[in-house]
């Protein structure tokens, strides 16, 4: 059996590739292609993120039933015809959605985006495009899901890897080699996609069991699934909605050309998600397993570490960011209008999004007790509670308003959900869990953080800026890392805290 230590170590090293490479081109494509048609790409990435609804949480569903099926022999020869029954939704899903974002290019490009440069004609044909690449890129998530829930995190994110090369490094190719601007870049974004749905789906195939039954559709494992599934599907609904509420807003409220500033700062806030996803795919099977199985004792210690470690990476992180926004951007992008107008957006952005990655692991705890409820109602909560205040706040300060309500909602669901939770899954732990797994890395990562605001306070875009921004973040993560004592045993003793429950 994998260890857990490997598919942790191997999800992160999968992520970070991906990381790295979007935030290596993305201000490359920014200088080819001008604020404008950048923001059709970030529209691009916000309607593929609102596709996602349509796997009516599927992808969860079968990350949890895998991990128990996994080590079940009774049940692990019925895994290829529960993949087989679930793929026949998928791809006429896929489908679906390439014809519903093809028939609503015009509206789309006309009505909704507000674009000053392109002609109706190309922003219509840039939807239209966008609508493929996204439809063949959707079958991707349900076999990462599968491949992630039978543990298989090595080959995923191998996987993850070449066509995160191919995608970033193959778009700059075409846009520099072919000068077919954004037409070449989503041709080649939906050809990528195309093979790594293809690609995935067969390495999948290869690592199931053998089955013992013919492997066909079958109703019966569809409609079993239906009671979590649609739990599931109704919190990544409202999540999804809350998560693209500030951009979708923001884009029918403000030109185009700001968006597509403000799409910089989301950018790269979004890259938080690159700290906690690949805890939260190694985590979340073993969770499954051992909540199925009654064993609180591992599962507590699980969480609580997974907890820590998430803690240390996104305190460094986010203390970093929020003390120099302005010169992060600047370096990355070498714009300085740029850096400038998204500054203060993107410092109210990624502290709001560290609070949401920070409720990453309660929320796969939730999961793996089959427990949909509570993430339920606190996101439609945060959704009637987010719409009003983001209509006001973009119209009167634009994207920093939208920014705000962002840090101000994730907030809110912090300070909510969490006590909440811990009145029912692991009773009494929740000051465990907030004063040893998140509050000492906080405190330690802002300390150094802010010190060094108050040594340096704007940083250049040099040799020496660079290596004072480096030095700061590895100050910062060293004292995170010395203030949690999960992460100093998990340094200190390397082979031990992960090992298979």
């Amino acid at each position: 059996m994998a260890r857990l230590r490997d598919n942790v170590l191997a999800s992160y090293a999968g992520h970070a590739w991906v990381a790295v490479m979007g935030f290596a081109f993305v201000p490359a494509y920014l200088r080819e292609l001008g604020a404008e048609r950048f923001g059709m790409i970030a529209f691009m990435l916000s309607l593929q993120s609102i596709s996602m609804l349509l796997d009516f949480g599927i992808g969860v569903f079968l990350g949890r039933e895998l991990a128990q099926r996994a080590h079940d022999p009774a049940r692990r020869g019925g895994i290829p015809r529960l993949i087989r029954s679930f793929e026949w939704l998928v791809w006429p899903t896929a489908a679906l959605i390439a014809v519903l974002i093809f028939a609503g290019s015009g509206l789309l490009s006309t009505r909704w985006l507000k674009p000053h440069q392109l002609a109706a004609a190309e922003a219509g044909h840039a939807v239209e495009l966008i609508g493929v690449a996204i439809a063949l890129l959707w079958p991707t998530s349900f076999y990462t899901a599968a491949m992630a829930g039978m543990e298989r995190q090595l080959r995923l994110n191998v996987l993850a890897i070449v066509f995160a090369t191919l995608r970033f490094g193959g778009a700059q190719l075409v846009l520099v080699c072919t000068g077919s601007g954004l037409q070449g870049f989503l041709l080649w974004y939906a050809l990528v996609a195309a093979a790594q749905s293809v690609t995935t789906a067969r390495a999948l195939w290869k690592s199931l069991p053998e089955s013992d039954r013919p492997v066909q559709f079958d109703p019966r494992e569809v409609a079993g699934a239906r009671h979590f599934a649609l739990g599931v599907f109704a919190t990544t609904a409202f999540g999804l909605l809350l998560g693209q509420l500030d951009k979708l807003t923001l884009s029918t409220l403000r030109p185009l050309e700001e968006f597509g500033c403000y799409a910089v700062a989301a950018t790269v806030s979004g890259g938080i998600g690159r700290l906690v996803q690949p805890m939260f795919n190694a985590v979340y099977p073993r969770l499954s397993r051992l909540a199925s199985n009654g064993r609180r004792q591992e599962l507590s210690q699980l969480y609580h570490l997974a907890s820590q470690i998430v803690a240390v990476a996104l305190a460094a992180m986010a203390g970093v960011i929020c003390a120099y926004p302005g010169s992060v951007l600047l370096l990355w992008t070498g714009n300085a209008e740029v850096a400038s107008r998204t500054a203060v957006p993107l410092a109210l952005l990624f502290a709001g999004t560290a609070i949401n990655g920070i409720m990453n692991l309660p929320y796969a705890l939730q999961l793996a007790h089959g427990w949909t409820r509570l993430a339920t109602s606190i996101n439609l909560a945060s959704i009637i509670f987010a719409i009003p205040l983001y209509a006001v706040a973009i119209g009167r300060f634009g994207m920093t308003g939208a920014a705000a309500v962002w840090f101000a909602v994730n907030a809110f669901a912090f300070m909510v959900g969490l006590p909440l939770m811990h009145r029912r899954l692991l009773r009494g732990e929740l000051s465990n869990w907030g004063l040893r797994a998140v509050a000492p890395p906080v405190l330690a990562a802002a300390t150094v953080c802010l010190s060094a605001r108050l040594l340096q306070p704007s940083v250049e875009r040099t040799p020496g800026g660079l290596a004072w921004l480096v030095l700061v973040t590895g100050a910062a993560l060293a004292a995170a890392a010395l203030a949690s004592r999960g992460a100093r045993r998990a340094v200190l003793d390397y082979w031990g805290p992960m090992r298979s429950p």
